[in-house]
């Protein structure tokens, strides 16, 4: 290494870092070589910072007197104070709200996926038992109770297995109440043979004490085999939840207004028909489950679904509703009924859940129908 480049590391030590080798030869004397220059920049150092000066013979520096300048700048080094570390700041950390929408959803996705775990586990039955919420409903020839209905059931008929993944999620700008749907596989084992059932499950959540409960569950059977390889997706929820009315509009909702909106979608049913009256009380982002038929997802394929199962049932008839009972979310943006619709003259009967939706023109709308004959 060359003295220039000596110089240069040799402003650590508070040197002049332009000092050229040839001032350096000079001021040792005319007799030190170029490549002395590295002892020379210690000698220099010595100088500047503790004073002492190593001996010069006739020749130039005696090589004694530059290793003792080593030892002594080397041990004023050593001894220089270290600059305390200033502790790096953390890092700015995302501030979720409990309100956050992505939030809501992925609390609902984990909710759905511990009953489905926990089902596979415990069993279905006392894994449904430990997740109803107060007033819970199931439905069998209307709806009934359901923490009472599924502790009668006899654990002696057989084993059955209960598989469920959630692909479709809904819920209040509150928080406070959810939705959740997507395919189940039931899987009955009863003297030694299995039968399998394929179909759709709706699940209705509430939060008791900041916790989700189950309030309602209806399911729809199809034929042939559905996969449970779904997933999700948060965007379609979004796209409902842009729907809603603003704050402003759904502050001072009443569950009497959801009340009477079921009694104006019945009407409708009466006067235009399934296909038409969905058409008309249904949000754009629609999903609507009848037995036998894959959903309806969106406006038109709704109605198609809607009317395809009730038009041909009730043409003749008119329909009426028996209401089981009706629950509006804190926010007031969104809230489910819940009940029977039967036919005058005919034997249609069957179960309903609709989860309803207040938007920006006003009304309240069905984001979610299901029904399932009795």
């Amino acid at each position: 290494m060359n003295a220039v480049a000596h110089a240069r590391d040799s402003s650590l030590f508070g040197l002049d870092a332009s000092l050229p080798a040839s001032s350096l030869q000079e001021d040792a004397g005319s007799n030190i070589s170029g490549n002395d220059c590295t002892c020379l920049n210690y000698w220099y150092i010595l100088q500047s910072q503790t004073g002492a000066k190593p001996e010069r013979s006739k020749s130039g520096v005696t090589m004694k007197s530059l290793q003792v300048a080593l030892l002594a700048s080397l041990a004023f080094v050593t001894a220089a104070p270290v600059p305390a570390q200033v502790p790096a700041l953390p890092e700015a950390q995302e501030v979720v709200r409990p309100d956050d929408p992505a939030t809501i959803w992925r609390s609902l996705i984990e909710t759905d996926n511990r009953l489905a775990e926990r089902s596979r586990i415990q069993g279905f039955n006392q894994a449904f038992l430990n997740a109803f919420g107060e007033g819970a409903v199931v439905f069998r020839r209307g709806p009934v109770g359901a923490e009472g209905t599924y502790q009668a059931v006899d654990p002696s008929r057989g084993s059955a297995t209960l598989e469920s993944r959630a692909n479709y999620i809904e819920f209040s700008r509150a928080g406070d109440l959810g939705l959740t749907t997507g395919p189940y596989r039931y899987t009955m084992e009863s003297d030694g043979e299995l039968r399998r059932v394929h179909g759709h499950f709706v699940t209705i959540w509430r939060k008791f004490d900041s916790e989700w409960r189950m309030v309602a569950d209806i399911t729809v059977r199809v034929p042939g085999v559905l996969s449970l390889d779904v997933e999700a997706n948060l965007r379609e929820s979004e796209q409902a939840l842009a729907e809603s009315a603003a704050d402003t509009l759904t502050a001072n909702n009443t569950l009497e207004s959801l009340v009477a909106a079921e009694d104006l979608f019945v009407r409708a049913i009466n006067f235009r028909g399934g296909r038409r009256a969905m058409l008309r009380y249904g949000l754009d982002n629609q999903r609507i489950y009848v037995p036998g038929m894959a959903p309806g997802i969106g406006s038109e394929a709704g109605g198609m679904v809607y009317g395809a199962f009730m038009d041909e049932r009730v043409s003749m008839s008119l329909v009426s509703h028996q209401p089981g009972g009706a629950y509006m979310a804190e926010s007031g943006d969104v809230g489910y009924t819940y009940g029977t619709m039967t036919a005058d003259g005919s034997d249609f009967a069957v179960n309903y859940l609709r989860f309803w939706r207040y938007t920006e023109s006003g009304e309240w709308k069905i984001a979610v129908e299901v029904v399932n004959p009795f």
